[in-house]
């Protein structure tokens, strides 16, 4: 389904509980997220494509996420260091997920 918006994560590699900005009761254990990394502040730098696998269910709005892999070889990260692009480098915006089965 559409992009949904990572507010917070904690955890550390390659598992990470991930709490989102809205629902995401639709997701499913097994489901893949990808996450563009861009350049803070750069919508059209892109560092590399994050790969997750969703491993728990928390509530409806908190999963708990896998590193799997990522396009650039650049290793396992937090969620919430992947940038979306917009924002500054001094206060940049989380990369949002987009869920696939």
């Amino acid at each position: 389904y559409s992009s949904i918006a990572v507010s917070s994560c904690s955890g550390s590699g390659p598992s990470y509980t991930v709490n989102y900005g809205s629902s995401v009761t639709d997701a499913l254990i097994g489901d893949t997220i990808t996450a563009v990394h861009h350049t803070a502040g750069d919508a059209s730098d892109i560092l590399s494509t994050y790969t997750y696998q969703v491993t728990g269910i928390t509530d409806s709005d908190t999963l708990t996420v896998k590193y799997i892999t990522d396009s650039d070889g650049l290793g396992d990260d937090s969620p919430c260091d992947l940038n979306s692009g917009t924002g500054s480098s001094g206060s940049p915006t989380n990369s949002p997920h987009k869920f696939t089965r």
